[in-house]
Parts: C-alpha cells; structure tokens; sequence
C-alpha cells in the first residue's frame, strides 16, 4: 500500500492549503488606503476589513460593495455596511452602549469570488452624505501550485520538447511529451497494484501449504 500511495501521490500535482489573510483598508478624512486593491496576492478566500480612521467630529462612513457585479450598490445581494464611526462608547462589562455603532466592517470573499468588484465609500456628516468616492477589488484567483516547481508532466532539461511541440502519427492524432510522461505513470501505478496482488496471493498459498503440511504430519502420527 505504501507504494501505491507514492504513485498516486505523483500523478497529482503539489498543492496546499491556503490560509486566509486579511487586507485593512483605511478610511481617512480624504482619501482610502489603499484605494484601488490589486495586488496579485489578494486571492479567493481572504477578507478585506475598512477601519474608519477620520478624526473629524460628527462624521460617519459607510462601505457600498457591488457583489453582483452590476454597478448598482444596493441589490439584495451586495454588501452594505453600518455607518462607521471614529469610536463607540461602552459600558463598564465593556460592551456597546449603542449596539448599531461600529468601527470596521470586514468581508469575507468566498473560494470561487475571482473578479473585479466596484465599492463606494460614502462620508456623511451629521447623515448628511457629503462625498462618495469610488474605488475597486481585484480579487484573483487562488493558485495553490509552489512557483518554480515542476509538476507531473512536465519536462526539464536538455532534450525537452517545446509545449508546441507534439508527436504526430499517421492518424493525424497528437501526442504530447506531456500525454506520454502520464501514460507511463498510470502504467506504472497499475504494474505496482498488480504486483501487490501477486505478492499477496503467493503469500496466502504458501500459508495454506504449510497448514496441510502439518495436517499430513498430525495424521501420519
């Protein structure tokens, strides 16, 4: 079994797990930072978090996500925030007095959210929406394979073919180095479970010998 396990492990690529990470964005008296997230390293699965860091009295913000993708910020299915304030006022346990006040607002994007999704940050003062300014997620996608390298099927070194390259036979059908490297490790996963079945059966019939051996000999006595 152990051999088997190498030889399917072999015929996958390399892979792991992704761990989330979480992006702040700041929201200033001015400007967000970072505005416009595109970063490659923002992928599927991680979270952005927009902290209100406006310092001026009696102003609020709020965070409009277009999840949908449509341009319109306030579909059933988009991500709206509360307004967020500087800071929120606790009691003596250390929870909030007013239980809408917020300082952040996080989202989650799901493992399959690749794509570029428009947001409005609003500033109001006093509810009285004085700006909205418009800016964008790139979210891409999560590649899990280790850069640099190489996977099952690929060729390195001297005497590889280009990727354009291929065989072709008098049938006119196309045979890749790629096709051939898989082909022989699928054979050789087959060759190792039929050679553990051997191995498996001889083992069972000497068994069964040696215990008809002792029968004979229990009998003749």
């Amino acid at each position: 079994m152990v051999v088997l396990s190498l030889c399917l492990l072999l015929l996958f690529p390399n892979i792991s797990a992704h761990e989330q990470e979480t992006l702040n964005v700041i929201l200033v008296e001015d400007d967000v930072r970072p505005g416009n997230v595109t970063d490659p390293s923002f992928v599927e699965s991680n979270s952005v978090v927009f902290r209100m860091r406006d310092n001026t009295e009696n102003i609020s913000m709020r965070v409009l996500l277009d999840l949908n993708q449509n341009g319109n910020y306030s579909d059933a299915g988009d991500n709206v925030s509360k307004w967020l304030t500087r800071t929120c006022e606790l009691d003596e346990n250390g929870s909030l007095i007013d239980e809408m006040c917020a300082v952040s607002h996080e989202y989650v994007f799901n493992s399959s959210s690749r794509g570029v999704y428009l947001y409005q940050i609003e500033r109001a003062l006093n509810g009285t929406v004085l700006e909205t300014w418009n800016y964008s997620i790139t979210v891409h996608p999560d590649i899990h394979e280790e850069p640099g390298v190489p996977t099952i099927g690929d060729c390195f070194g001297a005497g590889c073919l280009d990727e354009e390259e291929a065989v072709q036979s008098e049938s006119g059908f196309q045979v890749t180095t790629n096709d051939v490297l898989k082909l022989t490790l699928g054979v050789s996963v087959i060759g190792s479970i039929m050679l553990i079945f051997s191995i498996q059966r001889e083992r069972n019939a000497s068994y069964g010998d040696g215990k008809e051996q002792l029968r004979e000999e229990l009998e003749s006595k």
